[in-house]
């Protein structure tokens, strides 16, 4: 059996990655590329190099219509406060795979009504 000058053992590269979190459901583009369903999503670093400061989003819908690279995905979402309220609506350009589904906000306390009193 020949061998090439530049080939290296299988056993210098690792195997093994650190299990992700599977993104939801919603199966696969004809490039492999995971298809993006609604729902609540943490976007770090993975999803793409803009987000620095990770945001929390609810995505509306994927936007199929436009042409994307393989492993990227047009998103229509809105962003939310620590509270889980909308606070912008914007469309992003993500990879999927790298989109971390996040906890749902904590519930809101009611409001709290202040007392009345009645007149004397």
């Amino acid at each position: 059996m020949t061998r090439h000058a530049n080939t290296v053992p299988t056993s210098r590269w690792p195997t093994r990655r650190a299990a992700r979190p599977a993104v939801a459901p919603g199966g696969t583009r004809e490039d492999g590329t995971p298809r993006v369903t609604p729902g609540v999503y943490l976007l770090t670093r993975e999803a793409s190099p803009q987000f620095v400061r990770p945001i929390t989003v609810r995505v509306i819908r994927e936007r199929t219509g436009r042409s994307t690279y393989d492993g990227w995905a047009w998103i229509e979402v809105y962003q939310l406060d620590s509270q889980g309220e909308a606070i912008d609506h914007r469309e992003l350009y993500v990879r999927p795979d790298g989109m971390r589904p996040a906890p749902p906000p904590p519930p809101r306390a009611p409001a709290r009504r202040a007392a009345t009193r009645a007149a004397g």
